[in-house]
C-alpha cells in the first residue's frame, strides 16, 4: 500500500478545483489551463540530493530501509508515490522540497490542498 503527495503551482490569481487538478493533471497527465509550469529537472536534482541516502534506482525510484519512493511527473505536477512504511519526517522533506517551488501538498487521500485557501 502507498500514500499519494501531489504538488502543483496555480498562476496567479488562478484558483481551481483540487480534487480535479489531481484527476487530470497528475494521474491523467492533461496540460491545465491555470497551472504554472514546474522546473521538474531542478525538482529531481533537488530529491536525489536531499535523499542521497536512499538507493537512487532510477530517477524516479527511491528505496531504502525507511521505505521508498516513486516520482511521477508532467510538465504542471509532480507525484510522490511513497511507502506507508516511511516516516513522517521523510514525507516532511518531500513537502518541504516543493515548497521552494512554491508548491504546497495536496493530500488526495482526504481530499486538501495545504496552500491556506
Amino acid at each position: 500500500m502507498s500514500r499519494d503527495l501531489a504538488f502543483w503551482k496555480y498562476d496567479e490569481g488562478t484558483y481551481l478545483d483540487h480534487k480535479k487538478v489531481y484527476g487530470q493533471t497528475c494521474i491523467e497527465g492533461h496540460r491545465t489551463e491555470g497551472l504554472s509550469v514546474l522546473p521538474i529537472n531542478k525538482i529531481l536534482l533537488k530529491v536525489s540530493d536531499v535523499f542521497s541516502d536512499y538507493e537512487k534506482l532510477d530517477e524516479h525510484n527511491y528505496e531504502s530501509s525507511n521505505g521508498g519512493f516513486t516520482i511521477e511527473t508532467t510538465e504542471q505536477s509532480v507525484l510522490f508515490n511513497c511507502s506507508f512504511s516511511m516516516p513522517e519526517e521523510e514525507l516532511n522533506k518531500i513537502i518541504d522540497i516543493m515548497l521552494e517551488y512554491n508548491c504546497p501538498l495536496y493530500d488526495p487521500q482526504i481530499n486538501i490542498r495545504f496552500d491556506g485557501k
